[in-house]
């Protein structure tokens, strides 16, 4: 487990990231209900188009539901596929963000919303 405030997408290996929804105005974790459904989807920055990719969401076991946790899958060939945006030499080659995810929800407790990660990073 890393932490870090960066959303980084790896293209060198499959990528599973953990989420925690939250409960609107609050810092707990939403209650997710077995009827609740997650589509995550991500945007390229500078054109605002779907990347081609296949984002596997699922919310996991029981367990997780209190949690609220989503599992989002992005194996390494779709990684492959995105695209790495780096700053200068004189930079460091510092990544740039060149995505945004999108997570349209449809849950039981909150109703219809979209979760956002404004800005996406990916590396080799």
């Amino acid at each position: 487990m890393c932490s870090t405030d960066k959303f980084v997408i790896s293209q060198s290996f499959d990528n599973e990231f953990v989420i925690t929804i939250k409960q609107q105005g609050s810092t707990l974790p939403m209650l997710l209900t077995a009827d609740d459904t997650f589509e995550a989807k991500l945007f390229k920055l500078d054109t605002n188009t779907e990347a081609p990719i296949d984002i596997v969401v699922s919310k996991g076991d029981s367990a997780d539901y209190v949690e609220g946790k989503l599992y989002l899958t992005i194996s390494k060939e779709d990684a492959a596929t995105l695209t790495v945006d780096r700053g200068s030499k004189a930079d460091r080659y510092y990544l740039l963000p060149t995505y945004r995810l999108a997570i349209d929800s449809h849950t039981t407790n909150n109703g219809n919303f979209i979760a956002k990660i404004d800005t996406v990073y990916v590396d080799r």
